[in-house]
């Protein structure tokens, strides 16, 4: 990190990189300094129009293909008044269809996700209608009670556009829409060194928060609030020179360095209790860099790591990784709704997707991703909460249920904090006294994908 801060620069976590290399910091984009109207939290037309001109016409991350590996299994995908059914219809193929019979609109799958199996076929429950794996129409119970002109059009589910990056599954509803790792821009060449097809799913959580589907977002695409609402991160982490960086549509990162003693430390020479604890989470032994000041500790970090891998089998990983990949946190925005917080041990996927009827909610998913452990003594830590698995050598050979959390904590730490805010910040942007939000640069990244969401309401249909 070097220089003194400016608007136009802001951090620099990495000033050695340029160019094409992944950790440069990206050339500065003005994105204004205005107040950010309440309204696009809460209005209905807002939100109608959101749904027609935004929704229906981008990528959505759906699923990983972890729970796509044998044929007949399949996922279900719930985004605002639409549900999707994504099958992996044979050995080399994904497939999404909207989850409705179209013989009377019954959701032809209720389960999170699971098996249909080889041979067998998507079932309504409702009349018995039967379709493949591919869609097509297998069965019509009693057909010959119906007219041929009322079944012209019945002959397969619906299919939508279904692209998978890096083992992600993404759908569009749009036919036209560009393909989705033109989409994805920049995130494509700047993670082609990681391999998420090795982690494994840790942690599903899934709720309703009573906030706006931005509201929500925008908690989570700034580190401006952790000193406040997450103070267990500040002796390991930076909370204050964190590198945002803006790129074409809508897209964003903001690197977050990890494993040193951060810049609010008011001795950066002292070691923290929480640095040492990292250290040895992860096998290592704090005597070995007894040299290295807490400021600098990210050296020791970095070490840690790369040993830790070479105990697993990751080595082939890690080697594709500089020490800036191995410590910290790459946390990319997909526009419009996803976060990848990017680690080199694991990977936390978030989304947030508007509620069916109510503006002023949304539907809140936080996926853990975590590579297993082959030392039998060494436990795994979960992205969502840094908390530690109650078991040694986790293999992540069992796929955990969804949680679908009735209390606070069951969020897990980190997530549970955010989470109690984000209604009281939602009821008051309603406030008559609120103008609207303003924001500083270290929130840029809201503004910059707010600008891509106008660009999107304005486009013409």
């Amino acid at each position: 990190m070097d220089g003194e801060y400016t608007f136009e620069q802001g951090y620099v976590i990495y000033p050695e990189a340029t160019g094409d290399d992944p950790s440069a910091k990206a050339p500065y984009r003005d994105v204004g300094s205005g107040i950010i109207a309440p309204q696009r939290y809460f209005d209905r037309q807002e939100a109608e129009r959101e749904w027609d001109k935004l929704w229906t016409r981008t990528w959505c991350w759906a699923a990983a293909t972890q729970d796509l590996a044998k044929v007949g299994d399949f996922v279900r995908f719930d985004i605002g008044r639409e549900s999707f059914v994504i099958v992996k219809s044979a050995p080399d193929r994904i497939q999404a269809f909207y989850n409705i019979c179209p013989h009377r609109g019954n959701y032809l799958v209720t389960d999170d996700f699971g098996n249909i199996g080889d041979g067998a076929s998507l079932y309504c429950k409702f009349h018995g209608w039967r379709f493949n794996l591919d869609g097509s129409l297998r069965a019509i119970k009693d057909r010959h009670t119906f007219h041929a002109e009322t079944l012209c059009g019945a002959e397969s589910l619906k299919e939508v556009r279904c692209e998978i990056w890096s083992d992600l599954v993404f759908i569009n509803m749009d036919a036209n829409a560009r393909p989705l790792k033109e989409h994805l821009g920049v995130v494509v060449p700047h993670l082609e060194n990681y391999d998420f097809s090795k982690m494994r799913i840790y942690s599903d959580v899934q709720g309703t928060i009573d906030a706006n589907w931005k509201t929500a977002l925008e908690a989570f695409i700034e580190f401006y609030h952790s000193d406040d609402t997450h103070p267990q991160v500040i002796p390991i982490t930076s909370t204050l020179k964190t590198q945002y960086d803006l790129y074409d549509h809508g897209v964003s990162r903001m690197i977050i360095p990890t494993g040193y003693s951060g810049d609010r430390a008011a001795d950066p020479s002292i070691v923290t209790d929480a640095l040492k604890g990292f250290i040895a989470f992860f096998g290592g032994n704090n005597d070995d860099y007894r040299t290295i000041g807490g400021g600098d500790y990210r050296v020791a970090f970095a070490d840690t790591l790369r040993k830790w891998a070479q105990r697993n089998g990751h080595s082939d990983l890690f080697d594709r990784l500089t020490d800036g990949q191995v410590t910290d946190d790459w946390n990319y925005h997909l526009f419009p709704n996803v976060t990848l917080n990017v680690f080199s041990h694991s990977l936390l996927i978030q989304s947030w997707v508007p509620h069916a009827t109510d503006p002023e909610k949304c539907v809140y998913r936080a996926l853990s991703l975590v590579l297993p452990v082959s030392d039998p003594e060494q436990h795994v830590m979960d992205p969502a909460s840094f908390a530690v698995s109650a078991e040694k050598g986790w293999t992540g050979t069992s796929r955990p249920a969804r949680v679908y959390p009735t209390k606070l904590e069951e969020w897990g730490t980190v997530l549970a904090q955010d989470v109690e805010r984000l209604p009281m910040v939602q009821r008051g942007i309603r406030s008559r006294s609120y103008d609207g939000n303003r924001l500083g640069e270290s929130e840029c990244r809201i503004r910059h994908y707010l600008k891509e969401v106008d660009t999107c309401l304005n486009a013409a249909l």
